[in-house]
């Protein structure tokens, strides 16, 4: 009789806490955030596309909403997030890479003569003239090269300039990189010797008529030995429609497309196919100007171990460049949503963690690093840095884990935090959610690759609590622009949400 008294008695206190959580429950599947997510998935443009949502409440880790949260997506650029926060987790936000100027042989002092070779070593730095970080002069790093090689009173180099980006695999270009984006400026890989990001521009002039053969004015920097066949052609549409066709290491590019009609000066970019080669040849060709000869060409590592010499001298170092540190150039990669750099992230990563910087080191060293931290890494499938690859898949789950965990268990939160874009603010989120409550709200990562829009990142809501989402279309049927828009209106959902 006691026990059933007891029972009663519990159950009468329960049931209004029950009652509340039932209450709480029902108006979590009816808040304006479900409503607009519900908008999505009947909205037209949709109806052939897959919609993956997740939002959790970064405080309690209560869902707020989901929709196909397992499913894996390609991830576009917000795969960035995953780079750069287990950069700041591995390798340490105040690490600066380094860009060493060597020398072998012996200096002569009475003739002045270097007999032997001038070595740049590579570091793995993607910001080594970067307009990035350099605007003002970005060849102030050959500036301090040249001033080095003076000090020691070298007046002629019997023997050559080799870029040494051994640091780094060879193989700069991801293999699971689409061809039309090999080539171009936004495909440009990673390289232990990177220089001036990678790329170079193409000056074009288009007849005042369309579908007619442009013409090629100006190639800036001047990349040795490049052979580019235009078959670009002139177009009553406005944009850039051209794309370069080039394999790292190989001299022949082609472009195919369209610009835009009318235009004296049109610029298209593409990526060097030699990084390593070109700043060895560029720092040749600035000493030569001012008298100091070498008696051979310039080479790299690479191409010196294809001619079957070991370069195992011992070397001397004169100089060390140091980039800005890891915070600032993560800055940048997420802020402007730069491949290459989170590319090299990439290849760092592996390199720290595996000893081989490499894409394949890479990304098993970033997999293993999340499934440690216990991400469920089922469904997860990582090919590059940056996420230009379409075979990249990730859950919204899976990205949401990631932030929530740099939310509440890293001690680089504020660093990562930083590096976001900011609704109507600034970064690739500078036009999303404008004079709307998204505005200064949402802190998020953009991606976009053909037929895909996605972001992921924070809210802070109406009510006060701070969310983790993921949000991602793929083959939608409307511009990429609309789809867009409409993503924005689910960010500003979220920024309205007042439970």
């Amino acid at each position: 009789m006691q026990k059933n008294i007891i029972l009663i008695l519990i159950l009468i206190i329960s049931t209004p806490n029950l009652l509340i959580s039932q209450n709480k429950a029902l108006k979590l599947q009816n808040h304006i955030l479900n409503e607009s997510l519900n908008k999505l998935k009947a909205d037209k443009d949709f109806k052939n596309a897959l919609i993956s949502f997740y939002a959790i409440d970064t405080k309690t880790n209560e869902i707020i909403a989901e929709n196909n949260s397992d499913l894996t997506v390609m991830p576009a650029s917000t795969q960035k997030l995953f780079s750069t926060s287990a950069a700041l987790e591995i390798i340490g936000k105040n690490y600066r890479f380094t860009t060493s100027l060597q020398y072998s042989g012996k200096i002569d002092v009475s003739s002045k003569v270097l007999t032997g070779n001038i070595y740049i070593k590579g570091g793995g730095d993607p910001t080594l003239g970067s307009k990035y970080f350099n605007k003002n002069n970005i060849n102030k790093f050959i500036d301090e090269w040249i001033n080095a090689i003076k000090k020691l009173g070298i007046k002629s180099i019997n023997g050559r300039i080799i870029g040494d980006a051994s640091i780094y695999s060879t193989d700069i270009s991801v293999g699971k990189w689409a061809w039309e984006d090999v080539g171009n400026y936004y495909a440009a890989g990673a390289n232990g010797l990177s220089v001036f990001d990678n790329l170079y521009e193409i000056h074009l002039q288009s007849p005042k008529n369309p579908n007619l053969a442009t013409k090629i004015i100006n190639i800036e920097p001047q990349i040795p030995n490049i052979e580019i066949i235009n078959e670009v052609l002139s177009s009553n549409i406005r944009s850039d429609e051209a794309f370069i066709f080039g394999a790292p290491y190989r001299n022949l590019h082609i472009i195919r497309g369209t610009i835009p009609k009318a235009k004296n000066d049109f610029v298209i970019k593409g990526s060097i196919p030699d990084p390593a080669y070109y700043i060895a040849w560029l720092l040749q060709q600035k000493l030569d100007s001012l008298g100091i000869k070498c008696t051979k060409s310039a080479s790299t590592i690479r191409l010196k171990l294809l001619e079957g010499d070991t370069i195992k001298s011992f070397r001397k170092t004169i100089h060390i460049h140091y980039s800005n540190s890891l915070s600032e150039i993560i800055n940048i990669t997420n802020k402007k949503s730069i491949n290459l750099f989170a590319e090299h992230l990439l290849n760092h990563i592996g390199f720290i963690s595996l000893k081989e910087g490499s894409n394949n080191s890479g990304q098993k060293a970033l997999s293993d690093f999340w499934k440690a931290k216990g991400m469920d890494t089922d469904g997860l499938y990582l090919y590059d840095g940056s996420g230009l690859s379409r075979f990249n898949g990730i859950t919204a789950k899976q990205m949401v884990f990631v932030l929530n965990y740099m939310k509440n268990k890293s001690n680089n939160f504020e660093t990562f935090y930083s590096t976001l874009p900011v609704a109507g603010i600034s970064g690739t989120l500078k036009s999303n959610g404008k004079s709307t409550s998204a505005e200064n709200n949402v802190h998020a990562k953009s991606g976009s690759i053909g037929r895909v829009r996605a972001y992921a990142g924070y809210v802070t809501t109406k009510s006060g609590r701070e969310l983790a989402f993921s949000m991602n279309i793929s083959n939608y049927n409307c511009s990429s622009s609309e789809a867009r828009n409409k993503l924005t209106e689910l960010m500003i959902a979220m920024a309205d949400f007042n439970l």
